[in-house]
């Protein structure tokens, strides 16, 4: 972080992507956290630079903090403040700071030729431009008038498009989603969401938002950025923001890429105390990244894209989502109802170049052959008694993203075949139109049903088969990873339940253990309905036996369809975890603990078998 100078200091002649924004893929957790420092002197921009800040911002709020004047006198019109930032930032920090420096702009001085101020601003050697002080925490009848005059939130914008153009970086403070996007449209290389004024310091007066507010403002608006433009770096400031703490878990909601740390940096009396906060700052992402570490190693690594275990099967799972996610090969995702196959499509797409788009998810048995087809290809005005106006399809409004289809197994030949020529020729008609259009679509299927079965009885074509699966996701059954169930009933112990009782905390081990030996059909689906109905049904605070369905108690065992000659049939165990080891047990010592032949003696599958006889500690 101290490869900055050259920066900091020259004006480059065509747009560049500074060193301070490098390493920043998109992707949380492998890339750095960036903390950027709010100031008014050198000789707290030096401090700041001593405890890790990564960029400082020169502003005319900083100057008046340190003139005992509250930050918000930076609003009242009773100087020149861009003269005023351009004076003590030349004199005091460029030049003796490593790090690049922000020029804090002021738009809507009507003094102010914005193009001129933007050559100004890079002559001088700025690393970048900022909208503040900015409009953006003004009453909204002062905004009004600003706005009638030309000097509102709209000419800020202007001023980062123009410094932009020159090739500064344009840093947009923003507090709502809408002026968030508006910063986006012009360019901007990273979103400041500000909660407004605090006082700074520890001694913070209280803020005009909560923790939880903030928290949730980020997570919404931050969303809404990476949505219209994955590239755009989004960090937070200001309002109830005045702890590392607190930086942190705003950070943690919004998956922010750094903090700006104003007031509550210099404020602090003492140049050791400057340098000792935005050290504490930067460690927000350190604390981030042990909280992720620590998910991760109780509810698996999957647990990011929403797929909570540790056991071997879905362990592999998270592994080929990670390596195929880059990629822009059509991928089959194969497992019965209930597994997660959604969630596994969506994590593909949110780990692929395509991510600043949202996917696009259709259910191909959801819909009627007829309106499947105008569903996914559109239709012309006319093309149908109905079609009143043209209307793109599905793979259209996909363009540039990626295409999710469900349930690929129940789409009949005639769309199976211009599905086959979209993914050969990357061209699709709607209906009664003649015209190809190129679209760039990136396909992943799923599918509950044996599609190498269905291309043998001729219900599905061999060579979209072989289209389609280039690459395969299994998910396994919920029957197939039993040692994940405690995990998942812990999950939506906190994430489901609650929605309909609250005071539901735990479930008890006969319960669990019961819910352990349930061969669950119906997958996690099931098990989350299972839950729901048990927590309504529940008068405490703990689910017990009898709040679940019946069914969730031990089968008996079937007969097995072939019983070698000479081999008496063992009778099914009595309803009980107790009883069905002991028949197991009984099992595997009669077959000397050759599990194969155990199984087939008791009627079960292999994998049913193993996973119960784990549950048992039998392996």
């Amino acid at each position: 972080m101290r490869s900055h100078a050259a920066l900091a200091r020259s004006t480059p002649a065509t747009p560049a992507a500074p060193g301070w924004l490098k390493g920043h893929d998109g992707k949380s957790g492998s890339r750095p956290f960036l903390i950027g420092a709010a100031i008014g002197t050198g000789m707290i921009a030096k401090a700041a630079e001593r405890g890790g800040a990564d960029f400082l911002l020169a502003l005319n709020a900083g100057r008046v903090r340190v003139m005992g004047a509250p930050s918000i006198a930076c609003m009242l019109p009773i100087h020149d403040a861009n003269a005023m930032v351009t004076a003590f930032a030349t004199a005091e920090i460029l030049g003796k700071v490593s790090v690049p420096v922000v020029f804090g702009a002021s738009a809507f001085d009507p003094r102010a030729d914005l193009a001129a101020l933007v050559a100004q601003v890079q002559q001088d050697g700025f690393a970048g431009m900022a909208n503040f002080p900015t409009s953006i925490h003004l009453d909204p009848l002062l905004q009004a008038g600003l706005a009638r005059l030309g000097l509102g939130f709209a000419r800020e914008v202007e001023m980062l498009r123009l410094a932009k153009q020159a090739g500064l970086v344009a840093v947009g403070y923003v507090r709502t989603a809408e002026q968030a996007e508006q910063m986006v449209e012009a360019g901007v290389d990273l979103i400041c969401l500000n909660f407004g004024w605090n006082s700074g310091g520890r001694e913070s007066q209280p803020s005009t938002v909560s923790l939880d507010e903030a928290a949730a403002d980020a997570s919404d608006i931050f969303e809404r950025v990476r949505r219209r433009r994955a590239g755009v770096l989004c960090v937070v400031e200001g309002g109830p923001i005045d702890t590392p703490e607190n930086a942190a878990t705003v950070c943690q909601a919004g998956q922010a890429d750094g903090y700006i740390g104003g007031s509550t940096i210099d404020r602090l009396p003492l140049e050791a105390a400057v340098s000792g906060a935005t050290s504490e700052y930067k460690s927000v992402n350190v604390l981030s990244r042990r909280l992720e570490a620590i998910q991760d190693a109780v509810l698996g690594q999957g647990r990011r894209y929403g797929l909570i275990g540790r056991s071997p099967p879905l362990r592999e799972v998270v592994q080929l989502i990670d390596r195929f996610a880059a990629t822009d090969m059509t991928i089959l995702v194969q497992g019965p109802n209930g597994v997660g196959k959604e969630l596994v499509a969506q994590a593909l797409h949110a780990g692929s170049r395509r991510a600043g788009r949202a996917l696009v998810a259709v259910n191909c048995a959801a819909l009627p052959r007829d309106l499947l087809e105008s569903e996914l290809f559109g239709y012309e005005k006319g093309a149908f008694t109905g079609a009143v106006k043209t209307r793109i399809g599905r793979f259209e409004e996909a363009d540039g993203s990626t295409l999710f289809l469900d349930e690929i197994g129940d789409l009949e030949p005639q769309l199976q075949a211009k599905l086959l020529r979209v993914l050969e020729a990357g061209m699709v008609d709607r209906l009664g139109s003649n015209q190809p259009r190129r679209i760039n679509v990136r396909i992943i299927c799923a599918t509950n049903r044996d599609l190498t079965a269905m291309v043998a009885q001729g219900s599905f074509r061999e060579d979209l088969y072989y289209r389609l699966n280039k690459m395969e996701i299994r998910v396994p059954s919920l029957a197939e990873r039993i040692e994940d169930i405690p995990l998942l009933v812990e999950h939506f112990l906190q994430s489901a339940v609650p929605a309909v009782n609250e005071n539901v905390q735990s479930v008890d081990g006969p319960a669990l253990r019961a819910l352990m030996a349930h061969a669950w059909p119906g997958n996690i689906r099931e098990l989350k309905n299972v839950l729901e109905r048990a927590a309504i049904l529940c008068d405490g605070n703990r689910i017990g036996l009898a709040q679940l369905p019946r069914f969730a108690e031990p089968a008996r065992a079937p007969e097995p369809k072939v019983r070698p000659a000479g081999v008496a049939a063992p009778s099914a165990p009595e309803p009980g975890v107790e009883s069905e080891r002991e028949w197991i047990l009984d099992a595997l010592r009669r077959n000397r603990f050759r599990r194969g032949a155990a199984a087939q003696e008791l009627g079960l599958a292999r994998k049913t078998l193993y996973n119960k006889m784990r549950l048992y500690g039998l392996g």
